[in-house]
């Protein structure tokens, strides 16, 4: 059941940097800010550049502040799965206390004996998912809690990640001026998120088509079982737009997402538009058929990449079919072109909370749901992550006191006012399909285009 508080998400991307603030109130998620600026000093989802990536991050945030009403001081950061490690573990003690009533302290020590476990220097536990309780040979307990017994036993699933990048996403997110209150694994928080409770556990592929990168997600039995880096995304689809039409980066943006369509079969070729073009003294006449076909080419490539891998896990023989997200996934005919591709169900996730009804939100809506509905057991193995570092060095019998999860947030006084390694051009950051100079269709496609056109209903 979720938390009842204030909780902010931080999606810190390739293409552009999200905040969002929601309130928690009786197990409702109420969002009361968000904001989405162009993203800097970051390169296929990795920060390059700390100090220009806080510039962006402390604008994001400022935006957020001033939307939502409130100064934000803590931030639940998602971390991409580049590098990511999963794997399973568990853990063992006695219970030591007089009554042998298994208490807090106990869950936290067991989690510390599987945090034990070695690994090389380099890498770092990012996070420990508990998946079942055995108390004296008793399986299957998910909260021992409160239960009397000799010997306590956990079984988990162990993410690890590499130092130097935990090292640098919390340094660039403190340097703008906020502390990290949790690290979230990314894909884990959105298929926990976007997937319904039959897909999580019978399988499901959860593919989100961002600004620089594509990541592939795969969840069965409730476990984050797969997930996949492809450095390609929307970022290469403006690349190959403005080197076919020799346009600039930012008219390609617009074309991308004014006219854009992923499938070529629903573009037509009496849809025409003027470009500027690079050495040409008018403009030149471009069909929307000639667009898609651009388009549908980089997708094309991408999809079959994923499709490959996806073969050799077997994942596509999931009864759940694949779920699109992500800033790509708002171009009319995505699902249609996925669908002939990986020849499985495919389908848009589109955020339903007011306002944000985008696929390009659904990671930083995720981050907020994941932390907000953290159960105790989880709060407090992640409790012992966060402390790891420390809990290595010191004996699995030392009880310590769980740190109380602090609020992210405080009101504000009234007086505060790979496949292609070439790097992408900086252009600027168009979020939606909105034109000043087009004329309005009528075309279906741009009812689609409509449901995305504003981030603020």
């Amino acid at each position: 059941m979720a938390r009842n508080g204030f909780f902010t998400g931080l999606d810190i991307g390739t293409s552009s940097v999200k905040v969002l603030v929601a309130e928690y109130v009786e197990g409702e998620m109420n969002v009361i800010g968000v904001s989405n600026v162009k993203s800097s000093g970051v390169k296929d989802g990795i920060i390059v550049n700390i100090d220009v990536a806080a510039n962006a991050i402390k604008t994001a945030i400022a935006q957020a502040e001033e939307k939502a009403g409130i100064r934000i001081d803590k931030v639940n950061v998602g971390l991409p799965a580049n590098l990511l490690q999963i794997e399973p573990t568990q853990g063992m003690i006695p219970v030591t206390t007089d009554s042998q009533e298994i208490t807090d302290i106990d869950v936290q020590n067991v989690v510390k004996s599987a945090l034990t476990k070695s690994m090389t220097p380099e890498r770092e536990v990012i996070s420990f998912i508990p998946e079942e309780f055995v108390v004296d040979g008793f399986q299957g307990i998910k909260d021992p809690r409160g239960m009397m017994g000799i010997r306590l036993e956990m079984r988990g699933m162990l993410y690890t990640g590499p130092r130097t990048i935990l090292h640098n996403l919390r340094k660039t997110v403190e340097r703008a001026g906020v502390q990290v209150e949790n690290i979230v694994i990314s894909p884990l928080a959105l298929t926990r998120s976007v997937l319904n409770e039959g897909e999580k556990e019978f399988g499901a592929i959860v593919i989100d088509l961002g600004g620089g990168q594509t990541t592939v997600a795969v969840m069965r039995g409730q476990e984050l079982q797969y997930t996949n880096i492809y450095q390609e995304g929307g970022d290469y689809i403006t690349k190959d737009i403005s080197k076919v039409l020799t346009t600039s980066q930012s008219i390609a943006e617009n074309l991308k997402f004014n006219y854009g369509i992923a499938y070529p079969q629903d573009a037509t070729e009496k849809e025409k538009f003027m470009v500027e073009v690079i050495g040409e003294s008018a403009p030149v006449e471009v069909t929307e058929r000639y667009l898609s076909e651009v388009i549908s080419a980089r997708l094309r490539q991408i999809f079959a990449r994923v499709k490959q891998d996806l073969e050799r896990t077997r994942a596509l023989d999931l009864p759940g079919g694949i779920v699109l997200v992500g800033g790509v996934a708002v171009l009319p005919g995505i699902t249609e072109l996925a669908q002939e591709i990986f020849g499985i169900n495919t389908k848009l996730y589109v955020p339903n909370q007011i306002g944000i009804r985008n696929p390009a939100f659904a990671q930083v809506i995720s981050l907020v749901e994941y932390v907000g509905s953290l159960d105790e057991v989880e709060m407090i193995a992640q409790a012992a992550v966060n402390g790891e570092a420390h809990l290595r060095q010191k004996p699995i019998d030392i009880p310590f006191d769980v740190p109380k999860v602090r609020p992210a947030i405080q009101p504000v006084q009234k007086e505060v006012p790979v496949a292609d390694s070439e790097p992408v051009e900086e252009h600027p950051y168009v979020p939606y399909a909105e034109t000043d100079s087009a004329e309005p269709k009528v075309k279906i496609t741009d009812r689609i285009r409509g449901l995305f056109g504003s981030m603020f209903e």
